[in-house]
């Protein structure tokens, strides 16, 4: 069954603020600084094309994605 739009959408949304509050602790910073962190990266980018279907994945999953972009480990990201 294909998800429909809204899901997508919600889906998108919650790992969002998720990968957000994430980075809010990691990084000991507001969520306005996290939110302009996480718009800056490529993960981010990767969960809003939908063709990557990476709304279909937890947010522990997207998180650590995040997280080995942010530490420079591509060869794990892109693995993945």
């Amino acid at each position: 069954m294909k998800a429909s739009s809204v899901n997508i959408n919600r889906s998108i949304q919650a790992i969002s603020l998720y990968l957000i509050q994430c980075i809010s602790v990691e990084d000991q910073c507001s969520e306005e600084a996290a939110l302009k962190k996480m718009l800056k990266t490529e993960t981010y980018d990767l969960l809003q094309d939908r063709a990557s279907e990476l709304y279909a994945e937890s947010p522990e999953y997207v998180w650590g994605m995040m997280q080995d972009e942010r530490n420079g480990n591509w060869e794990a990201w892109l693995r993945e």
